[in-house]
């Protein structure tokens, strides 16, 4: 399958996208400080079209859009689904994100990956169960706090 090419003529979509994964992680923080019922029901992108994406950047130009983030935005958006789901049904089967996950589409951020596999390959887990929680708090710790952590650390010099 081919990887979705953002051209120079989509930047600017990318880029909303990258807006709203900066509102969902904030709301992460302000909301549950980690993944929490409904953090992603304001999502107005699909990020099925970023999970896996390219950046085509003409030569001379910066890139139009931090590519990292936005992949690691789209597949946290996309653990937020399945994180969603569980809260709701007790179960994950991942509903239109399960081909994705399943053939390897978040597979430019390894952790992530892995966790909605293993999410998928349980299924049926009781809100009881604290192993989606325990499997997300290091994607949260990493993805959301690492980035503003990394934020915080910004300090022009001189």
């Amino acid at each position: 399958m081919d990887r979705p090419v953002i051209t120079p003529a989509q930047a600017g979509e990318a880029l909303e996208a990258v807006r709203d994964i900066l509102l969902l992680y904030v709301d992460m923080a302000e909301s549950y400080a980690g993944f929490g019922h409904a953090v992603d029901c304001n999502l107005r992108f699909d990020p099925l079209r970023y999970v896996d994406a390219v950046l085509e950047t003409p030569p001379g130009q910066a890139p139009a859009v931090d590519l990292d983030l936005l992949r690691t935005g789209a597949a946290v958006a996309v653990l937020c689904a399945l994180y969603d789901e569980w809260c709701e049904f007790e179960t994950v089967a991942g509903g239109r994100y399960r081909e994705a996950i399943l053939t390897g589409r978040l597979s430019a951020v390894p952790d992530i990956d892995h966790v909605a596999r293993a999410a998928l390959a349980r299924g049926a887990m009781t809100l009881e169960d604290p192993w989606f929680d325990a499997a997300v708090e290091p994607i949260y710790r990493k993805h959301v706090v690492g980035y503003f952590a990394h934020l915080a650390e910004q300090v022009r010099s001189g």
